[in-house]
């Protein structure tokens, strides 16, 4: 068995002078502490790498205890640790309730500006509103008077902002009753009132203001025994047929037939001064029913006073309406006077040749009117065809007034 025989330096505190110790050490016993890897190394080797391998176990463990020095400390260092963080938490417990309390403020300042900004929101909302209403008030008003000043594409513009495309409503009602509002002048403004009708959109919105203006026509004899029943029922039969409602069409035929009829029977009378107001202020209404003005009733044909009949087409303001009235004259004698019509034309002829002055004084003659004089002219030879125009105007010249 081989030895390692070591030799030891001890000292003493006391004392510079070390002793020299001897110690015999087994080389198995060394091999063990070191691993069978180096069971081959030479006795100074194994020695020392035992020494070595002590020195990294004592560093080792040396710092081990300095690892479990810092996780369990003394008492002491303990202690002032526990102080220091319950100093943290009662400063973060203070800053916490100082951010909060200023939060708080904050959210409170925030609160009351939102509120005063709920109030004044609410306040303007309410003046908007009440603006609105009055905008939509002046509205109203200049609907009304535009109606009544004559003024109805203004009405109209008017019309659509008041609506702002809502149903009319009660407006319609009020525009009726502003017309009539001044009895003196409701005759003119009711003409006003049908001029604005026309232009109300929407078939039946302008029916339902037909409605109402039929019945207030008819609580107003000046304009229901006027030709502005006959007008407003002109106007309305362009809605009547136009939309195929018999409800339309009913009220049509109840306001048409009776201003018809009136008209019919001023004709009759000689009373012609409105008919030719109506002719004049409305040409193109009067052509709609110039025929059926002029063409009486056989009765009431044979009984009318020829001669004051005869003024009427020379009344009339335009050259085409005058050579239609002389046309539906003559259509009459030719077929109601077959055994005495020489007479009546002969008067006939006298009249027309004071249109025909008429129709070619004009500045501004329409070759279309040239034509039917022309045309009307040859009606005069229906029953005679050796008696021409030309021949009763002679034989009228021989009448002595």
């Amino acid at each position: 068995m081989r030895l390692l025989v070591l030799t030891i330096w001890i000292g003493c505190v006391a004392s510079t002078i070390g002793e020299q110790c001897v110690i015999q050490l087994v080389r198995g016993m060394v091999t063990r502490l070191l691993g069978p890897n180096q069971a081959a190394l030479s006795c100074d080797n194994l020695w020392s790498n035992l020494l070595l391998s002590f020195n990294f176990t004592r560093q080792d463990l040396v710092a081990c205890q300095d690892g479990e020095l810092l996780v369990h400390p003394p008492e002491p260092y303990f202690s002032d640790c526990q102080q220091r963080l319950d100093s943290a938490k009662r400063d973060a417990e203070a800053d916490r309730r100082a951010f909060t309390a200023e939060m708080q403020k904050k959210i409170q300042a925030n609160q009351w500006e939102a509120d005063r900004y709920v109030q004044e929101s609410d306040t303007i909302r309410n003046q908007l509103t009440r603006l609105r209403d009055e905008l939509r008030s002046t509205y109203r008003s200049l609907v009304l008077m535009s109606v009544q000043g004559g003024a109805s594409k203004q009405a109209l513009k008017y019309y659509h902002y008041y609506l702002e495309g809502q149903p009319p409503g009660q407006l319609l009602s009020s525009i009726i009753a502003a017309v009539y509002s001044v009895p003196e002048h409701a005759h003119e403004r009711f003409e006003y009132l049908l001029d604005f009708a026309r232009k109300v959109p929407g078939n039946s919105v302008r029916l339902a203001f037909y409605h109402q203006i039929t019945a207030e026509l008819r609580r107003h004899p000046e304009q229901r025994d006027s030709y502005l029943a006959m007008i407003a029922a002109l106007d309305l039969g362009k809605l009547a047929f136009l939309s195929q409602n018999a409800d339309a069409r009913q009220l049509y035929l109840g306001l048409f037939n009776p201003a018809l009829k009136r008209l019919q029977a001023a004709v009759i009378a000689g009373s012609y001064d409105e008919i030719v107001t109506f002719a004049t202020a409305y040409p193109d209404h009067f052509e709609q029913i110039a025929n059926q003005l002029s063409t009486l009733e056989s009765e009431a044909w044979n009984q009318a006073n020829f001669e004051r009949l005869l003024l009427y087409p020379n009344r009339l303001p335009l050259a085409k309406q005058r050579l239609e009235a002389f046309r539906m004259m003559l259509l009459q004698i030719n077929q109601r006077n077959k055994h005495d019509f020489a007479p009546r034309l002969t008067r006939v002829a006298k009249e027309l040749d004071k249109c025909e002055s008429f129709v070619k004084s004009g500045s501004k003659t329409q070759q279309s009117d040239l034509e039917k004089l022309v045309a009307v002219k040859r009606m005069f030879a229906t029953r005679d065809a050796n008696r021409d125009y030309d021949h009763y105007l002679q034989e009228s010249k021989k009448i002595i007034e």
